[in-house]
């Protein structure tokens, strides 16, 4: 069927009803998204959408439609992933997700690697410290740190993520040295706006849990934007090791080490299938060879 290689596009519409949203979903030109609807809407001889130049809606026509194209596409994923089992190459493209600092330190490190394994798959890595729609978006595959939102999601624990309190020595000479958790309520307390774990510091010590809200004069979404806050005598900061082991750690002096932190995880996380497409299992079987017990990534991220 000629207009099945338009399906996507029209799904992509249909969801966003934006032109300009279903264009950057599928990296392609506003125009070329119409020029898809208009073929098809000629060869069916119905309209689909009403389109104006400022709103996108769908039509009777094309509600009935798309829905039934919806069922089409996805069997026809399906069974592209159920043939992808039976070859020996991997092939097509692998969109990745993942948190900017741990992305641009660790996983962009090891995609060379990966890619000189499987020369005939295509990668596309995006970086973003907000949690986002994997099927909305159009991701494979998504590595995620912290504490996971209950999903339809799968995910793979790939490594446990340490993290600790920091501050520099210039401004611990000027403020001093907080002792207790309590003593937190008297320092420029930074912090991360996309902790998973929410925005409350917890520590633990003999079985007692004690927390902060931090309050400081410095939030940011980015951590490697936090640890050059620390370095500049700024404030305190929690920070994960991934960044600290790598980013002039002898820079920084660590606090409250008489507490332990909760534990966190580094996961892969992929959405739900009944048939695992090759790209997505070789990858994950890689994240995992590279944070086995004793490597060099998990090393750094728990040190």
């Amino acid at each position: 069927m000629d207009n099945m290689n338009a399906f996507p596009i029209l799904i992509a519409v249909a969801d966003a009803l934006s032109l300009t949203k279903a264009a950057s979903s599928l990296n392609m030109t506003k125009s070329g998204i119409s020029k898809a609807i208009k073929e098809v809407e000629d060869a069916l001889g119905i309209k689909l959408f009403h389109r104006t130049t400022r709103t996108v809606s769908l039509t009777e026509a094309g509600e009935a439609y798309i829905s039934y194209i919806r069922q089409s596409y996805q069997l026809a994923i399906m069974a592209k992933d159920v043939a992808s089992q039976f070859s020996d190459k991997t092939t097509g493209t692998l969109r990745i997700s993942a948190p900017m600092s741990f992305g641009t330190l660790h996983l962009a490190k090891m995609l060379p690697l990966f890619m000189n394994l499987y020369p005939e798959l295509n990668v596309e890595l995006f970086f973003d410290d907000k949690v986002t729609d994997l099927i909305a978006d159009g991701y494979d595959i998504a590595v995620r740190i912290g504490e996971l939102p209950d999903s339809s999601l799968i995910a793979r624990e790939l490594s446990p993520c340490t993290s600790g309190l920091y501050a520099s020595k210039g401004y611990l000479a000027r403020f001093g040295t907080p002792n207790k958790v309590a003593d937190l309520r008297e320092h420029n307390c930074m912090s991360y706006s996309f902790y998973q774990a929410g925005q409350e510091w917890v520590f633990y010590q003999k079985g007692k849990k004690f927390s902060h809200i931090p309050k400081g004069s410095f939030r940011v979404n980015n951590s490697q934007a936090l640890i050059q806050a620390v370095k500049a005598d700024i404030g305190i900061a929690l920070l994960p090791h991934f960044i600290t082991m790598i980013d002039g750690d002898d820079e920084l002096v660590p606090l409250l080490t008489n507490y332990q932190l909760p534990n966190h995880y580094i996961y892969a996380v992929y959405p739900e299938k009944e048939y695992l497409p090759r790209k997505i299992k070789v990858f994950i079987d890689f994240l995992q060879a590279q944070f086995a017990q004793g490597s060099e990534y998990q090393q750094r991220i728990k040190s």
